[in-house]
């Protein structure tokens, strides 16, 4: 890549006062020459004066203007071959000037000029930062082809350095920056190598505490690893004062730290966000920017962890209400009973608290999925035509134990009924796999990071990630695969690490309270909420017009109860839904009195001891993982498992199956 300085073009930077001199001794010979051709004599005692004090005049006017424009000169000749032909000097509007230097640029660039370039913008940025002497907040408006640079000027640009590079100090520099400069150089080489060049320390105006800090260190790989790229950062924050964040150009071996900007907090949900079709607004990031969980096929469901009070509750409701804006009809189910009592009377939502309920809108949901399926497989209706369904059961575990009780007393009144767990559980797994293409998304609220569903199926179906708790390396590895992400996480309400385009970040969840918040729910909060109320009754009932039907009809009698109950009135009977029955479900006398079950490969889990044909022989196995796909050969795009065992003798193999092959599952021992 070429380097900026051999890119510049030509700068006419001659002085003025020249020109200057020599208008003024013109103007002195024609007072000379008047006075010889009139014979008046009194043109030379008054003319020349006059002429000599407009001279200075124009002399120190002229320096000062150029002087003033150098900046801009200076400027336009390294960025005029980025930009190209049609770049000009009047291009660029400097103003706020501070000791002469512009702290604000208006640059209009041309045309023919591609702004969506990352690497393009960095490196106009950093020529800005670099020729200003500060650090550069870039705005980008395609729209008008503009970019509006805020520049805070750290000290001036004349550099002191070795031969080596390394700068030393800058003038005007205070006995505290050259000392912090000479600091800031020693961390930077302890952490990339003796070898590192500091090339630019900018501070913060008016203080002794750096802002940013560029540096070139030698080729090497590691800096491609995100856990040294990251290591790298944490050193640097653990060295210097302030809390930092790196950009990388591995192309050029350059890296720049930069402080992080004070996170945005206690941002209320933005009643004048744009709504965008299948996306959910949630949270804002560090550049205070709206963070989305996008529904579709990519991230098709999402998991959040939580603890009481940490923000979850608040997460969700958020999703609820983006959800309703779109026509989303939203299934929120609450084992808690009181996190989402608000919302029981919003058109669209049912809110259901009770495992009985909940457990039958499983079954339900799960009926809706398989009638969307079959639609698709008859041609009647195509992939992604359908009213998209989000599922919400917060509160996962709490909900398990209560069913695991239900499930209990249902065994013992009925020696028939079969499986370790409630059927509801295996349709829930299944949906975990199939549902997407069927445009129906789940989200699953637990406390605390666990493995059953960080592993195996679960890991690739819930892939959008919400984490308000701060992790363990251990948990780290399990939510992000990094020991490190989310280990730094504050004890800030409402502050996560998320699945993003640009993978986990920290994000701020958007502050949305509802009346049963009690004294934390203020008058702006309320504003909020009755807008919002307002917003999504509207919406509902414009889509269930559209629709010609009630959005959650698939529900039955379960939603009719729920909204009932919600109003004071009696429960509906809630029918039994005609659905799937899991093979787990089904009895087998031969199978159960060897010690083994029949499941539906969705059903597996890590460590499961199963039955599988290997080499033309059925073999004992272990599941050591699984991941879940789509046949992209495939028109409909079928799902399938693939599915990693090692066998008794320690040999490992992997196979492709159906998700809903059956397989014999060795019934595990209770410990």
């Amino acid at each position: 890549m070429t380097s900026a300085s051999s890119q510049d073009t030509a700068v006419d930077d001659r002085s003025p006062v020249i020109g200057a001199v020599m208008y003024g001794v013109g103007a002195a010979l024609i007072v000379v020459a008047a006075a010889r051709f009139t014979g008046h004599g009194a043109l030379l005692t008054i003319g020349l004066p006059v002429v000599g004090a407009g001279t200075v005049v124009a002399i120190l006017g002229a320096a000062l203007v150029h002087r003033r424009r150098r900046p801009v000169r200076h400027l336009h000749a390294v960025l005029a071959p980025r930009f190209g032909d049609g770049f000009e000097q009047r291009h660029i509007a400097a103003s706020r000037r501070k000791r002469g230097v512009p702290t604000r640029l208006v640059i209009t660039y041309p045309p023919a000029w591609d702004e969506r370039d990352d690497k393009a913008r960095a490196t106009i940025r950093d020529i800005i930062a670099q020729r200003l002497g500060g650090t550069v907040t870039a705005t980008w408006q395609p729209p008008r082809r503009r970019l509006v640079a805020d520049i805070v000027l750290g000290a001036d640009t004349d550099i002191v350095e070795t031969s080596d590079g390394t700068v030393l100090s800058v003038p005007g520099d205070t006995t505290e920056r050259v000392a912090m400069r000479a600091r800031s150089t020693d961390v930077v080489q302890a952490v990339l190598g003796a070898s590192a060049r500091v090339d630019v320390v900018a501070f913060e105006a008016d203080t002794d505490t750096p802002a940013a800090i560029t540096a070139t260190y030698d080729t090497t790989t590691r800096d491609l690893s995100p856990s040294f790229r990251d290591r790298v950062t944490d050193q640097v924050s653990t060295k210097l004062p302030g809390d930092w964040r790196s950009q990388w150009d591995f192309e050029n071996n350059r890296v720049r730290f930069e402080l992080k900007p004070p996170f945005p907090n206690n941002v209320r949900y933005p009643l004048d966000h744009p709504v965008t079709p299948y996306s959910l607004p949630y949270a804002v990031t560090e550049a205070n920017q709206i963070e989305s969980w996008k529904l579709g096929s990519k991230n098709p469901h999402c998991l959040v962890v939580g603890p009481t009070g940490s923000g979850k509750t608040v997460y969700i409701r958020n999703l609820v209400v983006a959800a309703q804006l779109l026509g989303v009809p939203v299934v929120l189910c609450d084992p808690k009973r009181i996190e989402y009592m608000d919302f029981r009377d919003i058109p669209g939502v049912v809110v259901l608290t009770d495992p009985h309920d909940i457990a039958q809108a499983i079954r339900l949901v799960h009926t809706e999925m398989e009638r969307r399926y079959k639609e698709i497989e008859s041609g009647r209706v195509k992939k992604g035509e359908f009213r998209r369904i989000l599922f919400i059961l917060d509160e996962f575990y709490i909900f398990k134990e209560a069913l695991a009780a239900i499930w209990a007393e249902m065994r013992a009144a009925d020696n028939n009924l079969k499986g370790r767990e409630h059927p509801c559980l295996a349709l829930w797994k299944r949906m975990a796999v199939l549902a997407r293409s069927a445009m129906i998304h789940l989200l699953i609220g637990i406390q605390r990071p666990d493995a059953e569903f960080l592993t195996g199926l679960a890991r690739d179906s819930f892939r959008h990630r919400v984490s308000l708790e701060k992790a363990t390396p251990e948990t780290a590895m399990m939510m992000w695969g990094s020991r490190r992400v989310g280990t730094d996480l504050p004890s800030v309400q409402g502050r996560a690490i998320a699945t993003t385009a640009d993978g986990p970040q920290h994000v701020q969840v958007l502050r949305l309270l509802t009346p049963t918040d009690d004294d934390a729910f203020d008058a702006e909060d309320k504003v909020v909420w009755d807008t919002l109320v307002d917003r999504m009754t509207e919406a509902a009932e414009h889509h269930a017009n559209e629709a010609g039907e009630d959005l959650l009809w698939f529900l039955g009698d379960v939603g009719r109860a729920a909204k009932a109950r919600a109003v004071g009135g009696a429960p509906a009977t809630m029918p039994a839904a005609v659905e799937y029955v899991p093979p787990s479900a089904q009895p087998d006398p031969v199978l159960e009195e060897q010690g083994l079950e029949p499941v539906g490969v969705y059903e597996l889990e890590v460590d499961d001891e199963i039955e599988l044909e290997v080499d033309s022989q059925e073999v004992t196995v272990t599941v050591l993982d699984l991941h879940f796909g789509q046949d992209d050969e495939d028109d409909d795009g079928r799902e399938y498992v693939e599915l990693e065992y090692q066998e008794q003798d320690g040999a490992t193999g992997s196979v492709r199956l159906d998700v809903d092959d059956v397989v014999t599952r060795r019934v595990p021992v209770p410990a």
